[in-house]
């Protein structure tokens, strides 16, 4: 009864992102969505999932809210650190290969998406706990994080899932 409650939650949540997409709260909307919603649903715990929706992809409110506020600082610093180096001159691509600290899948999903989001980088390649990232950085932006010696502090905020 409870996994049903659970499932019948992400349905709705699913269809309210339907509605918003659509930008229409028409009855054919919202019918569109929950069958849409309720057959993705489905559709995923039975065939792509090995675990269950909720346990493979949930995250602590607190923890989410941290990461979502420190990539949003993180995409309009690096977006000016780009525009500075592109006016300079300084620009640079590199490819780097970054061994990630985290155990979590979904964590690391997270951190390459936070990567791809941050204007300069893009993960190119996710390989287990490696990530190939194409950087428009100067030689030292990564040297730090590249040495092994400590996790970023995307990873710091992401760790705080498994506690």
């Amino acid at each position: 009864m409870k996994k049903m409650i659970r499932t019948l939650i992400l349905v709705l949540i699913f269809t309210g992102f339907w509605l918003i997409l659509n930008e229409s709260l028409a009855v054919s909307q919202l019918l569109i969505g929950l069958f849409f919603s309720a057959v993705t649903l489905l559709f995923t715990n039975r065939y792509l999932l090995e675990a269950d929706y909720l346990g493979a992809y949930s995250i602590k409110p607190e923890v989410l809210l941290h990461y979502s506020l420190y990539l949003f600082i993180q995409i309009y610093q690096s977006g000016f650190a780009a525009i500075l180096k592109i006016i300079k001159g300084e620009d640079s691509i590199k490819i780097i290969t970054y061994e990630t600290c985290m155990s979590n899948e979904l964590g690391i999903c997270l951190l390459a998406n936070a990567i791809t989001l941050t204007p300069g980088t893009v993960t190119i390649d996710k390989n287990g706990h490696q990530l190939q990232i194409l950087a428009f950085q100067d030689e030292n932006t990564f040297t730090d994080i590249t040495e092994g010696n400590t996790c970023s502090p995307y990873e710091m905020i992401l760790r705080r899932m498994d506690h």
